[in-house]
């Protein structure tokens, strides 16, 4: 558990996030979708809705509670998808 609370780490995890961010602006610019100031907030709740998903499911099945690892999933996958294809039509809106 030592690399994950290292500096390194947090280091490596901060410059793939940034990485990540100047992806999807090149890639919206790309296929002309304009991103306004009011979408980029869409676009991080999603995204950080989806890692807490995925720290809620990791953390249930590191702790062994396979049921709530199984239900943590099954609601994250309804609300991810829901609020998924909102979020992308919000996004192409022009």
């Amino acid at each position: 558990m030592g690399f994950f609370e290292s500096s390194f780490f947090w280091f490596i995890e901060g410059l793939f996030a940034c990485l990540a961010i100047i992806a999807l602006r090149t890639w919206t610019q790309d296929k002309g979708i304009p991103m306004p100031f009011w979408k980029w907030p869409v676009v991080i709740v999603w995204v950080l809705f989806l890692a807490v998903s995925i720290a809620y499911i990791g953390t249930s099945i590191g702790e062994g509670e396979m049921d709530a690892a199984f239900f943590g999933t099954i609601f994250a996958a309804v609300i991810a998808s829901i609020s998924g294809v909102v979020a992308w039509r919000l996004l192409r809106m022009r």
